[in-house]
């Protein structure tokens, strides 16, 4: 039994199905960029080539985490 209040629950689950929400719109927008000029390849800040699909799966499975329910209840 726990010993928190019900609301202090569902706040932190608000909480961190908001930043998984950010994190997937930020993962899309750099996926964006390069797709909205037919590339299919942008450089990372280090230099190296991303493959743009690549980070649209990445953005789906942050989705698939953030829905997940972990605890089954």
């Amino acid at each position: 039994m726990s010993r928190k209040p019900k609301s202090s629950q569902a706040w932190r689950k608000t909480k961190k199905l908001l930043t998984y929400f950010v994190l997937f719109l930020v993962v899309l927008g750099l996926a964006a960029r390069p797709l909205r000029r037919g590339a299919l390849f942008y450089q990372s800040y280090w230099g190296g080539a991303v493959f743009v699909p690549f980070l649209i799966f990445i953005a789906a499975l942050i989705l698939v985490v953030a829905f997940m329910d972990r605890n089954g209840k």
